[in-house]
C-alpha cells in the first residue's frame, strides 16, 4: 500500500480483467512483452489512488490450433489436433450446437482436455460432455488443479459440449485403432471394434485378426476358388514331366549301350581278322578267272555260313 493513502481501506480487493489485451499482444507468438506502464493497462486501473497494482498472468504453449469459421465437423486422424473452447463457443455453442469430431469408420477417438487460464478462473472445475451417435455419454469433470484429463471414446464420431464459464480449455484429439480392411477375393469380412473375422465363401474356413496399436495382427488364410483343381493340375503336370525325363534318360542310355557293343565288335574283328563269328549272312565275291577280259563279271556266289561250325550250307546262283 502506498504512503499517499489517506483513508481506511479495510478489507478490500480490486482487480480488472486485461486478458483480451494480453491475448491480442501475445496469442500465436513465440515471444511477447507487455510493459507495466502500458497505457492500455493503466487505463483499466481498478484500485483507488495510492494502491500499487500488479499484473498476474498465466500462459501455455500450444501447437497449431484449428480455426473454425463455422460450426462444422472436424476430421480426426492419427496426428494430434488442437482447438480452444473460445473458438467452439463462437461458432457452435452460441447456436446451441455441439462440436462434432469424426474419425474413419470403426476407429476410436482419444481426447484430452486442459484448462489453460487457471490463474484467473473463479470456479474450481469445469464440466464437459462427450456423446456419440449411439447415445452413449461420457462426462468429464475437470478440476482446476488437474493438469489435464484424458479419455478414449469408443466411437468414430463424438459431440463436444461444455458449460458456459470463464474457463478457457484446450481440446486435443486424434483417431486411434486400425482402419477397415478390404475383404479379400472370394471371402467375407465382419468387424466388431478391435476384432475382424474373415471367412471363405466356398467353405467354412474362418480367421480372426485383432487390432493392436494401429495394425491388424493374426493369421490370414487364402480363399482362392478351385484350389483342389489347381493342386491336381500341378501334381499331374509334375508327374508328366517326371515320366518324360525318365523315359528320355532310359532311351539315351539304351542307345549308348548299343553303340558301345557295336564299337567293341568292330574293334575285335579288325584286330583278329576273323569274321567267322558274324551271325549275319556274308556276301563273298570270288576272284575272276577270265584274264583276257578283266572287266567281265563272274557269277555271283552267295555263301550262307552255319553259325555252329562256320561251314557253307549251300551256294545260290
Amino acid at each position: 500500500m502506498g504512503k499517499c493513502v489517506t483513508f481506511d481501506t479495510g478489507d478490500f480487493g480490486c482487480m480488472a480483467d486485461v486478458t483480451d489485451i494480453a491475448q491480442e499482444r501475445c496469442n500465436g507468438k513465440t515471444r511477447c512483452q507487455i510493459a507495466a506502464t502500458d497505457s492500455q493497462i493503466t487505463r483499466k486501473q481498478p484500485c483507488a489512488q495510492g494502491i500499487y497494482t500488479y499484473m498476474e498472468n498465466a500462459y501455455v504453449c500450444v501447437p497449431d490450433l484449428i480455426k473454425l469459421d463455422q460450426c462444422t465437423y472436424v476430421l480426426a486422424d492419427r496426428q494430434w489436433k488442437h482447438i480452444v473452447s473460445t473458438n467452439i463457443e463462437q461458432t457452435c455453442l452460441l447456436q446451441s450446437r455441439p462440436l462434432e469430431i469424426t474419425a474413419s469408420h470403426a476407429m476410436d477417438i482419444e481426447i484430452t482436455t486442459k484448462i489453460i487460464n487457471k490463474a484467473t478462473l473463479a470456479v474450481d472445475s469445469v464440466f464437459v460432455t462427450f456423446s456419440d451417435t449411439h447415445g452413449n455419454v461420457t462426462n468429464m469433470n475437470i478440476p482446476k488443479s488437474s493438469p489435464s484429463l484424458q479419455r478414449i471414446v469408443e466411437s468414430s464420431s463424438i459431440h463436444v459440449l461444455f458449460d458456459h464459464t470463464d474457463a478457457i480449455m484446450l481440446f486435443s484429439f486424434r483417431a486411434i485403432g486400425c482402419e477397415d480392411l478390404v475383404a479379400p477375393e472370394f471371402s467375407w469380412i465382419e468387424r466388431k471394434r478391435s476384432v475382424i473375422t474373415i471367412g471363405c465363401l466356398q467353405n467354412e474356413h474362418i480367421w480372426q485378426l485383432k487390432c493392436i496399436g494401429s495394425k491388424w495382427i493374426g493369421f490370414r488364410g487364402n480363399c482362392t476358388m478351385h484350389t483342389g483343381i489347381q493342386y491336381a493340375l500341378t501334381i499331374g503336370i509334375t508327374v508328366l514331366l517326371c515320366v518324360v525325363v525318365i523315359t528320355t534318360g532310359f532311351v539315351c542310355l539304351r542307345k549308348a549301350e548299343y553303340k558301345a557293343k557295336a564299337s567293341k565288335g568292330i574293334e575285335l574283328q579288325e584286330m583278329t581278322g576273323d569274321y567267322s563269328n558274324t551271325w549275319k549272312a556274308t556276301l563273298m565275291r570270288p576272284v575272276t578267272n577270265d584274264l583276257n577280259n578283266p572287266n567281265a563279271s563272274p557269277p555271283q556266289q552267295f555263301y550262307v555260313l552255319n553259325q555252329q561250325n562256320d561251314t557253307p550250307i549251300g551256294t545260290l546262283r
